[in-house]
């Protein structure tokens, strides 16, 4: 039997490395090819992995002559899964009422809070699971994706359970995730009315009336306030949002003040100041300031009198009545602010300027002290030019974070606009930034909006896709 084979196994490699195959020539009579001669083949030709000698044992069994086989593997690199963390509550609560088919809104479907209890497990961590290198068929390794752990939950409110990777609420309360953080944070709740005889209610967190709000009350609350029933005239004062699933008849003594959000059925007779959006179905007769946009939505939806301002715009369904009820709409930075930014510009300036004159006279001090080897530090006209820097310092800071506010306002206000999507009335008077504009007739599906010399209108055509 000879030792040599005039034919030699051919060798195809994927084109990822990771399979490799190999064919037999059929070989001259009396030829045979030997397991060492595979191997070594698949050697010289950078297979070095993988490597599956049953199936080149059958190839040579079976003579499988000119017929290709997948003989060796590589394996692929299995990636590490990441630590994650199950949540057993709503992180992502949507404060918007929902809009029926019918075009009203229902406000029972806003979601105001998520409660926990104490003792219920709020988050639960899975550790990463590692991962596991690969390798191809040239015996390359294949790095897998490394998994990484997350950082423990940070927040108030709640506990480490001791199995290390529960989270437990120390408390019966409100449950939100603020930039990553979780908070738990007591809720005052009234299962009934507030009137006089339960008085006013100043809570840290947040407030729930299951009842009505009598008038002569006043409510406080740092975190959200949320009524089931009706509200008459009282003061509702929210560091977060205000959410009344009826509506407030405020009878020209209600405020309702908040740094965020407003939702009513409706609202009449009050007085309104909201830093976000205010989104109801009438405005009757009230007085509004939104640093944000004003949605009056439904096929209800109305403002009929009153004076209402809101700086990014008003959607409203119809504006005004038919019996020609004056009422007025305000948008974009009002003429107040852009003259209080102006007069507080130039304070500034000239802040800036006395500022400057107070350098060079403390500079004048220094400069004598190294001239004459006298100290200054004591001088009664150098301790009152330090007096005043203090204070202009002081003065100056203080008016840069409310110019700040304000020129916030009047570029949150570029390009506002009245939009009414149904119907407006004479008596409406509309005002863009410092231009006035009087609707003398009836018109629908029409938008308000400012030109450089006057306010214009144009047809509304609803949200085109």
């Amino acid at each position: 039997m000879p030792e040599t084979i005039s034919l030699k196994p051919t060798v195809r490699i994927k084109y990822d490395n990771m399979e490799a195959y190999m064919s037999l020539p059929k070989p001259e009579q009396g030829e045979e090819y030997k397991l060492p001669l595979l191997l070594q083949t698949l050697t010289e030709s950078g297979v070095h992995a993988g490597i599956d000698q049953e199936i080149l044992t059958a190839m040579l069994s079976e003579k499988a002559y000119d017929e290709e086989r997948l003989v060796a593997s590589g394996v692929a690199p299995v990636d590490g899964i990441d630590g994650y963390y199950e949540y057993n509550f709503d992180t992502t609560v949507d404060k918007k009422p929902k809009v029926l088919p019918d075009g009203s809104v229902d406000y029972w479907s806003v979601h105001s809070i998520e409660e926990v209890v104490e003792g219920q497990v709020i988050a639960v961590y899975h550790p990463a699971i590692p991962g596991k290198d690969g390798v191809n068929v040239k015996g390359q390794v294949l790095q897998a994706k490394r998994a990484r752990e997350q950082q423990a939950l940070k927040g108030k409110g709640f506990t480490k359970g001791e199995d290390n990777v529960s989270y437990v609420s120390s408390m019966d309360g409100k449950i939100e995730m603020q930039n990553d953080r979780i908070i738990i944070q007591q809720i005052h709740e009234v299962f009934g009315n507030v009137d006089l005889r339960i008085g006013n209610i100043d809570f840290h967190g947040d407030v729930v009336v299951h009842g009505n709000v009598e008038s002569g009350v006043a409510i406080k609350a740092s975190g959200s306030i949320t009524v089931d029933g009706m509200v008459e005239g009282c003061e509702l004062n929210a560091g977060k949002d205000i959410i009344l699933r009826n509506g407030m008849q405020g009878g020209n003594k209600a405020l309702v003040r908040t740094k965020g959000n407003v939702t009513a059925r409706f609202f009449e007779f009050t007085k309104i100041e909201c830093d976000g959006m205010l989104q109801t179905d009438v405005l009757l007769d009230c007085v509004v300031h939104c640093k944000s946009r004003i949605v009056i939505s439904g096929k209800k939806g109305k403002i009929i009198g009153g004076d209402v301002r809101a700086v990014e715009g008003v959607e409203v369904y119809c504006l005004g009545n038919d019996a020609e009820k004056k009422t007025e709409v305000t948008v974009g930075a009002e003429t107040e602010t852009c003259i209080k930014l102006r007069a507080l510009e130039v304070s500034m300036q000239e802040k800036r300027e006395n500022l400057d004159r107070i350098e060079e006279g403390l500079a004048k001090f220094a400069a004598l002290e190294a001239a004459q080897g006298v100290s200054y530090a004591n001088d009664p006209r150098r301790m009152s030019l330090l007096r005043v820097k203090i204070q202009e310092t002081a003065t100056l800071a203080s008016d840069e974070v409310e110019a700040k506010k304000m020129r916030s306002l009047v570029e949150r206000g570029k390009g506002a606009t009245v939009t009414v999507t149904h119907s407006v009335y004479p008596g409406v008077i509309v005002y863009i930034d410092d231009m006035r504009f009087s609707v003398n007739n009836f018109a629908q599906e029409i938008e308000f909006y400012k030109r450089p010399d006057k306010i214009a209108t144009r047809p509304y055509y609803g949200n085109m896709a």
